[in-house]
């Protein structure tokens, strides 16, 4: 027997209240089973996917069906899981709209406790009991409960082995990297047993080596008798060669839906490229390849290229090492930062990216114990020194990163996003000189263009890629001595990527002279122009060493 299927959309129109207007009028759609695998492409595949989730009114009422849930007597919000890696994400470990009460330095405070929570308590947490909480005391209930309990025991061991997540297990989840963050979060929305997963974006910000270990795991799941798993992808991400059915969609609208060959078709004869797949998605080699066929073995200092005459240091760093309990994130490790130089950070999920940059930008605790100077003077007075606050070094230094990201409130506007470059906070009020104004409005208008709806809509009902445009302008403005771009790109559609990477070249947004820039990324079209020299972290951190080079 034919079992019915999952979501089926016929002429339907969807409204976020029941005056507002019309989006995906007319929209046929159906998830038949695990057999298809989809993959929603465009700029309005994150709405596409609320949408399948349950989410909007639809329009007539009835043209959104769950045929194969209603057999089961289960809703669609809880039997489908969403899990959204996009900066709007409410779920997750760093979970945004702190409202901001939530700091950077948060993440790394937690580690000085061994109580605090594990990543195994945590996904215990994320399995629910399925059976009913009311029913009374018995013999028949105890054995139930028994069995659940051992079902449960089963399926963590089995998710956790499939996640690679099994040596993580005891880690504290704050101290999880984004790529293990990222494992971790598909990990606890199968622990929910859903009838469908919904992921948007689960491959942003994942190193090569993690982005196909999901992948194949993605493809493992979603086999006939698994779990369907729907991607939403940007049309410059590469879809996975399983996906057998496409559905592009943009400006709320579904301009194509169907198998994979034929919506490829479709495209091409609109003149849309909309498909990288396999080779395809292979570029000409770019700085992040490069770093890591470069230059001898991990361990070696630097290439060797003509030095020029050293500028100021503005971060020195010497013989570092960093280990929470028993684990070395870096060890031994030796960097300085020069006014005027472009570095790129590289390395895969969990090397001590993350912790090197909180080590940069004065976010990490252990700034104040560790062989580090900011702007040639350490955080603590030496005799005859004096020391430098946080917010001596913070007020020199621009960011823009994940952690940033989940962190920022998302009441505030565009704007006032932008503007909270030039504070000590989030929140408090920026302190903007006349010609910092004039500077300030002359970029905004110069990239308005790129947000459909102006700067006062709040942050958090934008699009992943507006927001971190905002973080990008936020860091860059101010236009301090030091700005880190850790993974600043990723999630950026291409357009507003490049121009970012435009406004970088010229002087209104990078003083070759005056400042230096650091760089993080894992792909090399998210990595701007320019970049001169670089560092590659190994695959345990600075256990294995570092290698140093320069383009």
């Amino acid at each position: 027997m034919t079992r019915p299927p999952l979501i089926t959309l016929r002429a339907a129109g969807f409204q976020r209240t029941p005056t507002s207007s019309l989006i995906f009028p007319n929209t046929n759609f159906t998830l038949a089973s695990a057999a298809q695998k989809w993959t929603i492409l465009g700029p309005s595949k994150s709405t596409f996917l609320d949408v399948l989730k349950g989410s909007y009114v639809a329009a007539p009422p009835g043209s959104r069906q769950y045929p194969y849930l209603s057999t089961l007597g289960k809703w669609p919000q809880t039997s489908i899981q969403l899990v959204s890696f996009g900066g709007g994400s409410s779920g997750g470990m760093l979970r945004g709209g702190t409202g901001g009460d939530g700091h950077i330095s948060s993440r790394y405070e937690t580690l000085r406790e061994r109580f605090d929570q594990t990543l195994l308590e945590w996904l215990e947490t994320s399995i629910e009991s399925r059976l009913n909480p009311y029913e009374e005391a018995s013999p028949e209930r105890l054995a139930q409960e028994q069995r659940e309990v051992e079902e449960n025991k089963q399926l963590l061991a089995k998710v956790l082995k499939d996640l690679k997540l099994e040596d993580l297990k005891d880690q504290a989840v704050m101290t999880l990297s984004n790529g293990q963050s990222r494992r971790a979060r598909v990990a606890q929305a199968l622990l929910k047993r859903p009838e469908v997963l919904l992921m948007d974006e689960p491959f942003l910000g994942l190193d090569p080596k993690g982005h196909t270990l999901l992948s194949t795991l993605l493809d493992r799941f979603s086999s006939p008798g698994g779990t369907p798993v729907v991607l939403g992808l940007r049309p410059q991400d590469p879809v996975p060669e399983w996906s057998t059915h496409l559905a592009y969609v943009e400006d709320n609208k579904v301009v194509s839906v169907g198998e994979k060959k034929d919506v490829v078709e479709e495209a091409e004869k609109l003149g849309k490229k909309i498909l990288l797949e396999g080779q395809d998605a292979q570029e000409a080699q770019g700085v992040v390849e490069k770093a890591w066929s470069g230059v001898g073995n991990l361990g070696v200092k630097k290439s060797d290229k003509p030095a020029r005459q050293l500028s100021e240091a503005l971060v020195e760093m010497e013989n570092i090492k960093i280990n929470y309990f028993e684990k070395v994130i870096l060890d031994n490790f030796t960097w300085t930062i020069r006014r005027g130089e472009k570095w790129g950070l590289f390395g895969p999920n969990g090397s001590g990216k993350t912790t090197l940059t909180s080590l940069i930008t004065s976010d990490h605790p252990l700034t104040y114990s560790l062989p580090i100077k900011h702007f040639g003077r350490p955080r603590l007075p030496e005799p005859g020194k004096p020391g430098i606050s946080v917010f001596q070094v913070q007020a020199r230094i621009g960011l823009s990163s994940p952690e940033l990201h989940s962190f920022f409130p998302k009441h505030l506007s565009l704007c006032r996003c932008i503007e909270s470059g030039f504070a000590p906070t989030f929140t408090s009020a920026p302190s903007i000189s006349t010609e910092e104004r004039i500077h300030l409005d002359s970029v905004m208008a110069e990239f308005e263009p790129l947000v459909k709806d102006g700067w006062n809509q709040p942050f958090g009902e934008c699009d992943m890629s507006t927001q971190r445009l905002a973080l990008f302008l936020r860091a860059t403005i101010p236009k301090r001595d030091l700005t880190v771009y850790d993974e600043a790109f990723s999630g950026m559609k291409k357009d507003v990527r490049e121009k970012c990477f435009e406004f970088l070249k010229t002087e209104r947004g990078f003083e070759s002279e005056r400042q230096a820039m650091v760089v993080v990324s894992h792909v090399s079209e998210e990595v701007p122009p320019g970049i001169q020299e670089w560092v590659r972290l190994g695959e345990k951190g600075g256990k294995e060493g570092a290698a140093f080079g320069s383009f």
